[in-house]
């Protein structure tokens, strides 16, 4: 039997299509199971979550991915979540990055205000890294429990976790998978066997997944297929999870001759997608078996890669030749390159697409019947909508217009953020860009109204420019549109589909020469996009001596001015200060942009607090990101920012003609439902908790635990939105708060790790002494809802109680206690019989008896069988 209060708390990821978000409770222990972020996710959900943040004791983390650890900046942002935060180390570090990409793409597109970056950075300081089968004993609240991370088989360092309280074994296991993949292991179920609690994720009961070996086959038959027509092909995965799966199978492929995939390009192109494969490439011991074996005798790093190249800008991608294939972030296309891509890519016949996760909508075509009514909750993802089309389904053509008799208009909007500089005060209404109006960029849909384009957006695909023009375009790399209200927008790169979209134009890419490139190609970041072409003359590398012809270093603090010499006479705080000022956002994003910005007027010239025409890319970037870091004061002297600089989102409702290939090739990495049924079936738990995506996912689970475990109704459990399920199963265990008074006047006995005494109180309810003072706990600000009842000191005379006695000491801890104190104990017929006088001997109602003459040793043997009981 359970001693201890056991409660599961949902707050999303129960039937709701949500990202996991749970609470366990084992007694006044509350542990965060997982808190997943997804832009679905209402906010009332977030504010619900944020009421318990005072009472959690630890939070436990399975993946790096945002389903599962998106709302931890939020959570610490906001809420004031301070408890350490349990996780293995690839989790820890990959998800840090996982949230660095996911603030780049949310701030670049709309104003994203759900968390800053030092909130990334705090919170992850609390994280206890743990390593696989590592049995962490807990503290504070939590001493006497311990947790241990087991591989789930599903990202690296991917983690099932087993948690345990005296007898009671708790297992939560959600996106796992019992297959090996090429870079890690299957889950270890093997560590979960029989356990007290299971906590299952049920979503993908219904699912089949496809054999891996047709699964390779069809993506290098697809690739080849697509390049050997001319196209380009755009493969969305997600940060860090899967996408080093494929990184790996097409790095390979491209090694092999016999693929045929050498001559084209491969690129992966994502804020972080340097520092992941950086970061992945120490942590081989994290990896299966054959890559850790080829490791050790090769020194062989398969994340090493010598095919792919990391891109961090579109600039860097244009570099990439075509056709090429394209790993870009994210998986949903909700945001991130792969959205540009795809409204870029779209409209071309020669393209592929290819989606390679549901990312966490689990939902069948059953589940969307109701589309068409614009009543389905959570609204779909353009990733999702792709993947319907891919497979045929009737509902993902609900509402698509058609462009012609084979070709779907699929609506997109589309945002990104602009620089915008103020004109400065006293200089006049300055003449509206007379190019403005003539340089409209082609839309995807004839007839449809597109923002004023650049420039060089008008010069950029043409192949044979002369110097003249060359120069001519790099002086407009900012076209600027003057509005009514005196704001002066320099727009960035274009986000429109090209006006050559049935066209690849090979020429805007530099060919793969073998001269080395500059190491700071002049490029515009996401932010600006050059016209000019890069890397136009050799390669020149100087190289700065140091040291004098004596071989001493050279001392420049000698030479400096005398307002230079005030520089170093300043405090270390101040000079700490301004360094993290200056590296705090290239540290994040370390792409090279030294391209210049030059903007152009036709009026009078403008006065701005940095001189544009000489500050480097590097910098206007950085002030960018640094106008949205919550901690760091913008309008300190020692940043610079100019007056008339800041950035506003530009929005655009466009209808993308799809004419390219559209496929779904599941790389997600997950047990299917046939799986999952025998999975359950060899864990044989106890009691259930079936936790998924849809109702009839979950109710495929329930029914297999019914006819295959013969467990009865009330073993499993089934919770909906924001639901608590109650697994305590001791009908005389309740809680209850205490008032000091009483609790002075209590006696406590000490039995093994507890103290126990017996109490006399009258109950009275909680709202009743709310206003008093002196009671045991502190009610927090949203729990107060559980009602407890709070015990007061009897106001009567309270008559005396029978002795009780707690404990249930073991016959064979009784024989060893007799022989230490020197008395001959031996077992006869179930008995434990002492020097030939006394018996101790358990009733078939597990009562203990004590018989014998009575003598020394009689007295002597009841005494210890007295210490072993806390007597009440």
């Amino acid at each position: 039997m359970a001693t201890s209060i056991i409660k599961l708390h949902t707050f999303s990821g129960a039937c709701d299509n949500f990202p996991p978000c749970y609470i366990l409770q084992v007694d006044d222990f509350y542990c965060l199971l997982d808190c997943g972020y997804s832009e679905i996710l209402p906010e009332s959900r977030i504010a619900e979550i944020g009421k318990w943040v005072k009472k959690i004791s630890a939070v436990l983390i399975s993946h790096a991915s945002l389903r599962h650890l998106g709302l931890l900046p939020v959570l610490y942002g906001k809420y004031g979540l301070r408890c350490p935060v349990y996780t293995t180390i690839p989790v820890c570090k990959l998800g840090q990055l996982v949230c660095y990409d996911e603030f780049q793409s949310r701030y670049l597109s709309k104003d994203f205000k759900l968390f800053a970056l030092d909130d990334i950075d705090n919170v992850f300081r609390l994280v206890v890294p743990v390593k696989y089968s590592q049995t962490t004993n807990l503290q504070g609240k939590g001493r006497g429990l311990s947790i241990t991370p087991l591989p789930s088989g599903h990202m690296l360092g991917g983690t099932i976790w087993k948690i345990v309280k005296d007898e009671t074994d708790i297992i939560y296991a959600v996106d796992f998978n019992n297959e090996k993949s090429r870079h890690l292991n299957g889950a270890a179920l093997d560590a979960c066997i029989r356990p007290r609690l299971l906590i299952i994720d049920a979503s993908n009961a219904l699912y089949t997944n496809t054999m891996r070996k047709d699964r390779n086959s069809l993506l290098r038959d697809l690739l080849l297929k697509t390049l050997r027509r001319g196209g380009n092909v755009l493969i969305a995965v997600d940060s860090t999870g899967f996408s080093l799966e494929l990184a790996y199978i097409l790095d390979n492929l491209w090694h092999s001759p016999e693929s045929g995939l050498m001559a084209y390009g491969l690129a992966m192109l994502s804020f972080v997608g340097g520092n992941v494969l950086d970061t992945t490439r120490a942590l081989i011991e994290w990896m299966s078996e054959r890559i850790l074996r080829s490791f050790e005798d090769q020194r062989n790093n398969p994340f090493q890669m010598r095919h792919l190249q990391v891109c961090q800008t579109l600039d860097q991608l244009d570099l990439v030749a075509n056709p090429k294939v394209i790993l870009a972030t994210d998986a949903s296309l909700r945001a991130g390159f792969s959205r540009l891509l795809f409204a870029d890519w779209a409209d071309n016949e020669l393209n592929s697409i290819i989606l390679t996760s549901r990312d966490g909508d689990f939902r069948e075509a059953a589940d969307f019947s109701v589309f068409a009514d614009n009543r389905i909750e959570p609204p779909v993802s353009l990733g999702r909508r792709l993947i319907g089309l891919a497979r045929m389904e009737d509902w993902a053509r609900e509402g698509l217009a058609m462009a012609d008799e084979d070709t779907l208009l699929v609506p997109l909007h589309l945002s990104q953020r602009v620089p915008v500089f103020l004109e400065a005060e006293g200089d006049g209404n300055t003449n509206e860009n007379p190019n403005g109006d003539a340089s409209r960029r082609g839309s995807a849909v004839e007839g449809q109204t597109v923002p004023p384009t650049p420039l060089n957006a008008k010069v950029y695909d043409e192949d044979q420019n002369n110097d003249d023009d060359e120069e001519e375009n790099d002086e407009n790399g900012l076209s600027e549109v003057v509005t009514g209200d005196g704001v002066i927008n320099f727009q960035p790169y274009p986000f429109l589909p090209s006006q050559h979209a049935g066209v690849l134009t090979h020429g805007r890419h530099l060919a793969c020469y073998d001269i080395v490139n500059d190491s700071n190609p002049r490029t515009g970041g996401q932010f600006f996009r050059s016209a000019k072409l890069a890397n136009l003359t050799f390669p020149i590398h100087s190289r700065i001596i140091q040291w004098d012809e004596y071989g001493e270093k050279c001392d420049t603090t000698v030479y400096r001015l005398s307002n230079e010499h005030e520089e170093t006479k300043m405090s270390p705080d101040k000079k700490r200060k301004r360094l993290e000022g200056v590296n705090l956002a290239s540290n994040r994003n370390r792409s090279n942009r030294n391209s210049r910005v030059q903007p152009t007027t036709n009026g009078a010239k403008k006065k701005a607090g940095v001189d544009l025409a000489t500050a480097p890319m590097e910098k206007l970037l950085n002030l960018l990101v640094l106008q949205n870091t919550s901690s760091v004061n913008v309008n300190s002297p020692e940043f610079q920012i100019p007056n008339n600089m800041t950035t506003k989102c530009v929005s655009e409702e466009l209808e993308i003609p799809l004419r390219c290939e559209v496929s779904f090739i599941d790389f997600e990495s997950r047990s299917d439902g046939e799986s999952l049924r025998k999975i359950i079936t060899g864990l044989r738990p106890h009691e259930v908790i079936v936790i998924g995506a849809t109702q009839a996912a979950v109710n495929a689970v329930v029914e297999h635990c019914r006819s295959d475990l013969n467990l009865r109704k009330e073993l499993i459990h089934t919770p909906s939105g924001v639901d608590v399920v109650n697994c305590t199963k001791e009908s005389d265990i309740y809680q209850a708060r205490m008032k000091d008074s009483l609790v002075r006047r209590l006696r406590f006995t000490k039995i093994r790790e507890y103290d126990l005494a017996w109490v006399d109180a009258d109950i009275s309810t909680g709202d009743e002494n709310n206003t008093e003072g002196g009671v045991i706990g502190i009610i927090s600000e949203g729990v107060s809802a559980d009602n407890l009842p709070v015990l007061n000191p009897p106001a009567h005379l309270i008559e005396d109680h029978s002795t009780v006695f707690v404990n249930e000491p073991r016959l064979s801890d009784m024989k060893q206690l007799l022989l230490e104190m020197g008395l001959q104990a031996e077992f006869n017929s179930g008995a434990l019989v002492v020097e030939n006088c006394v018996s101790i001997k358990r009733t078939q109602t597990g009562k203990m008896t004590l018989e014998g003459i009575i003598s020394p040793t009689y007295f002597t043997v009841r005494d210890l069988l007295y210490r072993q009981f806390a007597i009440l």
